[in-house]
Formats: C-alpha cells, sequence, structure tokens
C-alpha cells in the first residue's frame, strides 16, 4: 500500500497540502529509506500524532489560563509561566509564543535559536512534524534546500511539507529505530521526551495492520541516470587511403623532372635532359596507374 492510501484511510480531515505532498511524496520516502511497513508505520504514527490527523498546519498557541498552566506551568516547562500570567495570556496566540518560546523565556529562545522580537510565533511549531524555532527552520531548510528560515510558510506546503519532516527522521537515524520497533526511541528524538506517546502508539496500532508492502509509483521515483553515449573508437581508416602515397610519388616525379630540365636549360648538359625524360616519363606512369585504380575502387563500391 502506498504511504498516501494509507493517509486516506486513517485522516478523513487531512489538509489539502499534506494529501498533495504524499500523493508526490514516494520517491521522497524512498530516498530517506521509508520503504519497509515498518518504517513508514511509524513515520505515519508521528506525523499523525504531531498535526492531530494531519489537520494542523500551525501550532495553536491560543491557550487557555489553564491549559497555560498545564503545558507551560511552573514545574512542567522552563517558561514557568504563573497563574496570573496565565491569565493575563490567554487566548492571545502571539504573547504566549513569545513568552514560551521567544524572548520572554530566554533559555528556551537559546535552544530553539531566537533571537528577535516575535520569533516564538513566526517560528512555532508548523508543518507535518511541527517544526519549532528559528535554528530548526534555517536547519532543516539547509538539509531541504529551501529556505525557510526567510518563508516559515512554505513548512506547509505541498510541494515542501515533507522535505523537513524527512529530514529530521533521517537526522535521528530513526528508520534503525523504526526497525527495531521502538517507538519510545523515536517519539524522545522528535519530541525531546515522551509527550503524547499514548496518542503516538494508537496511531501506529490504528496504521500498521494496513501496511503490509510498502509500494511506491515509478513515476514518483527519481528517473534512473541514462546511460552515457559509448566514447567513440578507432575510426577505420577509409577504403583508398594509400592512394595519397601514389598520389605523392607523381607528384616528386613531376618535381624532380622540371627541376631536372631547368638545370639542362642553364648548363647545356645533354644528359640532364635526358634524366628529365625520364622523370617526366616516371610521373606519368604513376599517373596512368594511379587513376586506374581509383575507377575500379568506384565501381567496386557502385550499388549493384
Amino acid at each position: 500500500m502506498r504511504a498516501i492510501d494509507v493517509v486516506r484511510r486513517v485522516a478523513p480531515r487531512a489538509r489539502p497540502a499534506y494529501l498533495d505532498a504524499f500523493e508526490h511524496g514516494d520517491a521522497l520516502l524512498a530516498r530517506h529509506g521509508i520503504t519497509t511497513p515498518l518504517r513508514l508505520a511509524h513515520f505515519l504514527a508521528q506525523v499523525l500524532h504531531e498535526t492531530g490527523g494531519l489537520a494542523i498546519a500551525w501550532e495553536s498557541m491560543s491557550y487557555s489560563a489553564g491549559r497555560l498552566q498545564e503545558v507551560f506551568g511552573i514545574g512542567r516547562h522552563s517558561a514557568a509561566v504563573t497563574a496570573a500570567e496565565a491569565e493575563a495570556l490567554a487566548h492571545h496566540p502571539e504573547q504566549i509564543a513569545e513568552r514560551v518560546y521567544g524572548l520572554g523565556n530566554p533559555r528556551k529562545a537559546r535552544e530553539l535559536g531566537n533571537t528577535e522580537s516575535g520569533d516564538g510565533f513566526r517560528y512555532r511549531g508548523g508543518g507535518i512534524m511541527q517544526t519549532t524555532g528559528r535554528a530548526n527552520y534555517r536547519r532543516m531548510g539547509q538539509k531541504c534546500g529551501v529556505d525557510l528560515e526567510a518563508n516559515p510558510e512554505l513548512v506547509c506546503s505541498a510541494a515542501h511539507a515533507l522535505k523537513p519532516a524527512l529530514a529530521e527522521w533521517s537526522e535521528g537515524n530513526l528508520n534503525a529505530a523504526a526497525d527495531r520497533d521502538d517507538i519510545h526511541t523515536i517519539t524522545r528524538r522528535i519530541n525531546g521526551g515522551y509527550n503524547g506517546l499514548a496518542d503516538r502508539q494508537a496511531w501506529y496500532r490504528r496504521v500498521r495492520p494496513l501496511i503490509d508492502q510498502v509500494d511506491l509509483v515509478p513515476s514518483e521515483l527519481p528517473a534512473a541516470p541514462a546511460p552515457s553515449a559509448p566514447k567513440p573508437g578507432p575510426q577505420p581508416v577509409p577504403p583508398g587511403k594509400p592512394r595519397s602515397r601514389r598520389s605523392g610519388r607523381i607528384g616528386l616525379w613531376a618535381a624532380a623532372g622540371a627541376a631536372l630540365a631547368g638545370a639542362a636549360h642553364w648548363l647545356g648538359a645533354h644528359w640532364l635532359e635526358i634524366a628529365a625524360g625520364l622523370a617526366f616519363a616516371a610521373a606519368i606512369i604513376f599517373a596512368i596507374r594511379h587513376f586506374a585504380s581509383s575507377g575500379a575502387s568506384r565501381r567496386k563500391g557502385s550499388p549493384q
């Protein structure tokens, strides 16, 4: 079964952009080694949990006062939000994000690489694996060849949603953990702890029975490199090539005859006139043989 088929079965509220990402994501899954039932089941269990069944694009920061204390309160999170703060911040998403992820929580801001006012909200959890923090957007973007730091909205787009999620998966060497069926290690490396472990396990129990094998659409796989053209070998010598030497001999005898004739004229030597005549005769003989052999070669190669 293809990943997109599993997603359609278990996530009826999945966002269209995420569905499109999985529809055209077989090549990416193959590139990151998610080609076995265990690996695909564990990957899907994590992203289905992180996105509430692939229905969430961005982490909702619109917490009630009570929920703020449960998640980010004293003894629960480095933000240590007090009861009084929770009442003031409740249902103010940007202020909450800045308080718990941004400069309002220096320890967490350093951890996430949030350095400017507004970074807490701008780089809140986003996308299929809920990438969080400026530094993580930058790092995942560099791994994917997409400038997510300058354009954080791309983390939720159909064209790029799978890329940072798979980059994080590979960075954590999570295929090895999936091969061991070790959801605890996978959860810890993705979450930093075990938040939502029971829900992740529940998603895994839903998807695993659906995957008896991982099918990949050939058109979505990377194209095999075209075979390189063979290097040209030594070229055969064209027929009749040796005739050039015979032509050279004709020229040589003709030149010799001309030279001897000229010398005989200036020196008045009768024997030189005889030598010149012999040279010219030799040139004529070679010329006759040359043209005779050329005609024979053409007749031999002509079509019947």
